[in-house]
């Protein structure tokens, strides 16, 4: 067969009259090529303008970011926030915030004091108070009633003050599950053995401090006096009571935090301390017998990381442009959008976006970006040339340096402005991605008409060769015959 000349001669037409679709072919590939091209830089300029929304924002922007710095952090911590005023601070921890907890009198495991007081009174009814602040009532407190009613088979003091603290904390467990407190502001009740034959009944409450305090309403027969657990007094020896000190407010009770900064003398009910100092965010952690210094400012390295952020989102698409773009004339390389208008605009743009000066910066401030250690290269990209440099412009003049980016005219706002023409559904991108995706499926539908046409052909062809072939094989057929008539003589006449 691949001998026969007309199968031969049928290929090289249909190879000849198929040359157009190479053509189809080229300009589908080019035109996929162009809408992936143009959706990887939707997507790289979408997380450009993010960034520079961010950097915009005017409650929460990244280059308002603020750190503290402390030569020895074994004692407190400090964190600092947007808002925070840059400036140096001494701060020395005189005493932790502790629970309030409270114990009962210590008594014998195996004997029946307490079965004996109900057996007497019957069940009691008490209430505990934990504090519980909402958000109209930082004082709410909820009360959580607590029955207690023994089984008589609970003979030992031990059992009994096991079953009085089950109990309470199944009332707490209830009342968080009614959602009248957090999880973090019930009371713990325990059974303690201090030793191998004595047992005493503990509360702790959710939280530290004074204000979150337990507070007691005992039963019709004073159980929670009977236990001394209520005993307003810090306990010793067998007695109940208090483990710390309670006192009677913020200033003298021992549950209270207590630091002195910068010379005054405070008191929290956490060792979290964040309304202290405006933005700044203390953790006490131990006690220490002398002062330290700690200093607020800019966060150098954090504001780096965001620059930093940004160089690498808007090199990623001077990357892409320049490779969509680039005509190379000794290899003979042309990029997608080579001569495109639209796409050596926006490259124009940006880099002229980014080293114009700031005019809205006043004489003696940053203005350039250059003036950062921010180099620009050939090639348009940006790295950071100088870390000292960038580091003092944030350390000397941190609103310079956040206005170099985020003032009326400054880098941020140019780009950001820049950009939104070309996001969006009406946006440049996506606008041209639909009239290319339009032309993709124009050419495919081209492609197979051209194939149903190129089908046809061939099938036309073949008949064609077909009807050839029979009337040859025909002719021959006759040939031979007349031949045959012709060489056998006049045996007819």
């Amino acid at each position: 067969m691949a001998n026969n000349p007309y199968e031969q001669l049928l290929t090289q037409i249909i190879r000849i009259e198929s040359q157009p679709r190479q053509a189809l072919e080229q300009r589908l590939s080019m035109t996929q090529r162009q809408s992936d091209i143009l959706g990887d830089m939707d997507s790289s300029v979408s997380a450009l303008h993010s960034l520079m929304e961010t950097f915009n924002d005017t409650i929460t922007s990244p280059l308002d970011g603020r750190a503290a710095s402390i030569s020895d952090d074994s004692y407190f911590g400090a964190t600092a926030a947007e808002g925070a005023v840059s400036g140096s601070h001494t701060m020395k921890v005189e005493r932790l915030a502790s629970t309030d907890t409270r114990l009962s009198k210590q008594y014998t495991s195996v004997d029946g004091d307490l079965r004996s007081y109900f057996d007497t009174n019957g069940s009691q009814t008490f209430t505990i108070s934990v504090a519980a602040p909402t958000d109209v009532d930082e004082d709410n407190r909820e009360d959580v009633s607590v029955t207690v009613d023994p089984d008589v088979a609970l003979t030992e003091n031990e059992d009994i003050l096991q079953y009085i603290s089950t109990t309470i904390n199944e009332a707490m467990n209830a009342a968080m599950d009614a959602e009248t407190i957090q999880s973090d502001e019930k009371a713990v009740a325990s059974m303690v053995n201090e030793t191998t034959d004595t047992a005493r009944f503990t509360l702790r409450s959710g939280q530290t401090g004074f204000e979150n305090r337990v507070t007691f309403t005992d039963s019709a027969n004073g159980l929670l006096a009977a236990l001394d657990v209520s005993n307003a007094a810090v306990a010793s020896g067998t007695g109940g009571g208090y483990v710390t000190d309670l006192g009677t407010t913020e200033s003298n009770s021992l549950l209270n935090s207590k630091f002195n900064l910068d010379g005054l003398t405070m008191y929290r009910s956490d060792n979290q301390v964040s309304d202290a100092l405006t933005g700044v965010t203390l953790n006490l952690k131990e006690v220490q017998t002398t002062s330290l210094d700690f200093s607020v400012g800019p966060d150098v390295e954090g504001i780096k990381s965001q620059v930093s952020d940004f160089i690498t989102k808007y090199n990623e698409i001077v990357t892409q442009l320049a490779g969509s773009t680039m005509i190379d004339g000794d290899l003979g390389v042309r990029g997608v959008f080579a001569g495109d208008p639209t796409m050596r605009s926006l490259r124009f743009n940006l880099r002229n976006d980014i080293a114009a000066t700031v005019t809205s910066q006043s004489a003696g401030m940053v203005q350039s970006i250059a003036e950062l250690g921010i180099k620009i290269s050939e090639d348009g990209s940006l790295s950071i040339d100088d870390d000292d440099i960038f580091d003092e412009a944030i350390e000397s003049d941190p609103i310079a340096f956040k206005a170099l980016f985020t003032g009326s005219d400054g880098i941020a706002q140019r780009l950001e402005a820049r950009l939104d023409g070309y996001l969006g559904a009406d946006g440049i991108f996506d606008n041209r991605v639909d009239v290319l995706d339009d032309s993709v499926r124009r050419i495919g539908d081209q492609l197979k008409d051209f194939d149903d046409r190129m089908y046809r052909r061939e099938n036309q062809l073949r008949a064609q060769y077909a009807k050839i072939q029979e009337s040859i094989s025909l002719f021959q057929g006759q040939q031979q015959f007349m031949s045959g008539l012709i060489g056998g003589g006049s045996g007819f006449f």
